[in-house]
């Protein structure tokens, strides 16, 4: 079978475009391996530096802080927080855990419920209140915890691998 010069010049055409298709998903394959390492060092250093920088405060702070006490009785009566709830409690939180906050936005850009979900998660609230409290499903809950460690990690996790990580940093 002889090719006519068209058929060689797609077949050339067709070939260059598949290489060069091809080293462009190998080049994006080596960034998104390199986004997910230096998140995942990143992490490590965040979780060693989780105890040295607690600035002296102790964790119950947290839980005799007037915020934590307003959470409980909202759990209690049914209630969502409101959003100066969110901004004391963001507060307390990152005066106990040096720079919570910013550790959480340094691994991914989370949406509001992202991080109410991770807000309430490391001042130990169960799973179900924390729908009460921001108006969600649990499902929805559970659905945001396993997403977030998915989206962090790259890899599927449960929502159990999500809390321990929140509250290892």
């Amino acid at each position: 079978m002889v090719l006519t010069d068209r058929e060689l010049f797609l077949l050339i055409i067709c070939t260059v475009f598949y290489i060069t298709l091809f080293i462009l998903v190998i080049q994006n394959n080596r960034r998104k391996i390199q986004l997910l390492q230096s998140r995942l060092d990143n992490i490590h250093a965040m979780q060693k530096m989780a105890v040295i920088e607690q600035r002296g405060y102790d964790v119950n702070t947290i839980f005799s802080s007037p915020v934590y006490l307003r959470i409980k009785q909202y759990i209690n009566e049914g209630q969502s927080m409101h959003n100066d709830d969110w901004k004391e409690l963001a507060e307390v939180v990152n005066r106990v855990y040096s720079g919570f906050t910013e550790k959480l936005y340094s691994l991914y850009n989370m949406s509001d419920q992202d991080y109410y979900v991770s807000l309430l998660i490391k001042v130990r609230v169960a799973p179900k209140d924390i729908a009460t409290l921001t108006a969600h499903s649990k499902e929805s809950v559970a659905s945001t915890r396993s997403r977030l460690y998915t989206k962090v990690f790259g890899k599927k996790g449960s929502t159990k691998d999500w809390d321990d990580f929140i509250l290892s940093i």
